[in-house]
């Protein structure tokens, strides 16, 4: 019951703002927009530094493996999260509107709203550096430390990389809610909270129906087609899932990850190079949500949902900024905010309801990770299972065991 306290306190943050939002005095829900705001543009404005360290330390990390082996991961990594994020975003497109998510049906709604919401104050950080310049530095630094750097300049980009960890885990997450309630009380005052969440529950299901079906493509592309071994795949890596519903991290399920990898490809080295390697930068669920879950939003907002070629700019970013990604409930949307935000017109109230809706749903993307991530070791361990570099690594995985 504990791992689902972030969701159970905002399921309760929304009961209580839908049924008792309107009765709170006006002062109080500037005071909780207030700390919301704060709260995002202190996250602005460290985001460069968050992303730049977590990108560092992600590509410098494959400095011990042979540069073709790093090449082909990450690869493979980024076009089967580009795959995945365009399908995500053709399924919304077509299947969206016969939902009933139009951008008319919330136009009447924003000309009527009322005052809109303030907060009391805001923090005028300054402009530094840009998330994309950031996105920038760290790919280069890193692709550096991987194939020309130190065991010592990836030690620095692991501990720079536990430190953001550090600090996200046990400063940001704990303050979500508050992140969140604030937002939440903005729509509520603006519009209504109630009938905004009120048709959900087709988006849900359409974003549960495509990872299902995205997880069975990949399990099916894996085994070549063979029914017998997709099912007992699923087998092996259905426990790590089942651990994903409550933990909502795929890093927390890593060990349970391992297990079913190795019991798929019967290849050690596979399992232990691919498992760590890929599991805070492939992420299927997050791929196929995300581009569903922003055209719910600019729909529900009264606004047009981006055109292919605007959302093609926007995979592009998304690309990146996924190797960016901090291991923590809702990390992936943490990264995004400043690049909806700059460069997209995401307003707070925006990013506040993608939030919310995102964490919400962060279970079932996490699982489609973590089986797809399942899914991917066997896929490589096809393509390159022979390769030395494998061999070596499964003589050494070898010779710990049995030591």
């Amino acid at each position: 019951m504990k791992e689902f306290g972030l969701i159970i306190k905002l399921a309760v943050a929304i009961l209580l703002i839908i049924f008792f939002g309107e009765w709170v005095p006006e002062w109080l829900q500037r005071t909780f927009f207030t700390i919301s705001m704060v709260l995002k543009d202190t996250l602005v404005f460290t985001m460069p530094v968050i992303v730049f360290s977590l990108i560092f330390a992600c590509l410098a990390g494959f400095q011990k493996k042979a540069p073709l082996l790093i090449l082909m991961i990450l690869v493979i990594v980024v076009c089967s999260n580009f795959l995945f994020v365009q399908l995500g975003y053709i399924s919304g497109d077509f299947f969206l509107p016969l939902l009933g998510y139009h951008t008319s049906n919330a136009a009447e709604k924003v000309a009527s709203s009322l005052t809109e919401l303030q907060p009391f104050f805001s923090i005028p950080y300054p402009h530094v550096i840009g998330t994309d310049i950031a996105l920038l530095a760290g790919i280069v630094f890193g692709l550096y430390g991987a194939f020309f750097g130190s065991e010592r300049l990836a030690s620095w980009g692991d501990t720079l990389r536990k430190f953001v960890q550090a600090g996200l885990t046990k400063v940001f997450i704990p303050l979500v809610p508050f992140y969140v309630i604030g937002f939440l009380f903005k729509i509520q005052h603006d519009e209504s909270l109630g009938e905004m969440f009120a048709g959900y529950g087709p988006m849900i299901g359409l974003i549960v129906a495509m990872q299902a079906l995205s997880t069975l493509l990949f399990f099916f592309k894996a085994n070549m087609g063979k029914l017998r071994d997709i099912k007992n795949s699923l087998g092996n890596v259905f426990p790590s899932g089942l651990v994903a519903i409550s933990t909502m991290s795929s890093m927390a399920t890593l060990p349970l990850t391992l297990e079913g990898a190795e019991a798929n490809t019967k290849n050690k080295a596979v399992a232990q190079i691919m498992i760590p390697a890929t599991v805070n930068i492939h992420h299927v669920g997050d791929s196929v949500a995300i581009p569903i879950l922003m055209a719910v939003v600019l729909a529900t907002t009264g606004i047009e949902a981006m055109d292919y070629g605007t959302f093609l700019l926007f995979s592009m970013y998304y690309m990146v900024a996924k190797f960016g990604a901090p291991s923590v409930p809702g990390g992936e949307v943490v990264v995004l905010c400043p690049i909806l935000v700059d460069h997209y017109g995401f307003s707070p109230t925006m990013i506040g309801l993608l939030t919310t809706l995102y964490i919400l749903i962060d279970p079932f993307i996490t699982v489609t990770n973590v089986l797809c991530n399942g899914a991917l070791a066997i896929f490589m361990d096809k393509i390159c299972g022979r390769m030395e570099a494998f061999k070596g690594s499964d003589e050494e995985a070898m010779a710990e065991a049995e030591a």
